[in-house]
């Protein structure tokens, strides 16, 4: 894929997303995190390390948007395959739920302590 493909991909993913609070109008910067303080500390730090990782494979993305489609927020998106990844402390949301069980978007979940939910650390589901 080209330069020039990938940017429109990465376009097309963007705007699926906008600003918390504003309207679809307002997309989310990129490749900017984002924190919100309705999270817990061990979350923000593991939404930090994910779009480190992100940024490390030369990936774009966005943090704390929200889906234009259905209004979740979701924690990180990945420009460059369109995947979103949720990070979860205890539990999914029932949006979240719902939207794995659509199977319209590949979400993958990314747990903030391996002890706590005694599964896998990162988890691909679709």
């Amino acid at each position: 894929m080209n330069k020039k493909e990938l940017q429109t991909i990465r376009n097309k993913n963007w705007r699926r997303y906008h600003n918390p609070g504003c309207g679809a109008y307002m997309p989310r910067k990129q490749n900017a995190i984002f924190f919100s303080i309705s999270n817990g500390k061990a979350h923000e730090m593991k939404k930090a390390e994910v779009a480190y990782e992100l940024l490390k494979e030369g990936k774009m993305f966005i943090t704390e948007a929200v889906s234009n489609k259905d209004n979740r927020r979701v924690d990180v998106v990945d420009l460059d395959t369109g995947q979103e990844i949720e990070v979860v402390d205890q539990c999914l949301t029932d949006k979240t739920k719902e939207a794995i069980q659509k199977g319209d978007v590949d979400i993958k979940v990314v747990y903030t302590d391996n002890s706590k939910l005694g599964g896998d650390k990162n988890e691909n589901i679709n």
